[in-house]
């Protein structure tokens, strides 16, 4: 898996996150919310973006979805 980072990082509840490998540590022990579509949704693409085969950007894009959907952004 490749670390990568963001620009910017994204705020999920009381935490930033900088990249993709963050986001999944947060999806997989952080996550308080029933884990919807959005959810399952994001986690693929984070998964993706770790392996190459989906752009950091594109992971970001549907992790915020996910957090809009859960309420936590």
């Amino acid at each position: 898996m490749l670390t990568l980072r963001w620009d910017k990082p994204v705020r999920a509840g009381g935490h930033l996150i900088f990249g993709p490998l963050e986001a999944h540590n947060f999806m997989i022990s952080d996550w308080p919310h029933l884990k919807d579509r959005d959810f399952a949704i994001a986690e693929n693409a984070i998964l993706a973006a770790l392996d190459g085969r989906q752009s950091p950007d594109e992971a970001r894009e549907k992790f915020e979805a996910a957090l809009k959907s859960a309420q936590l952004n």
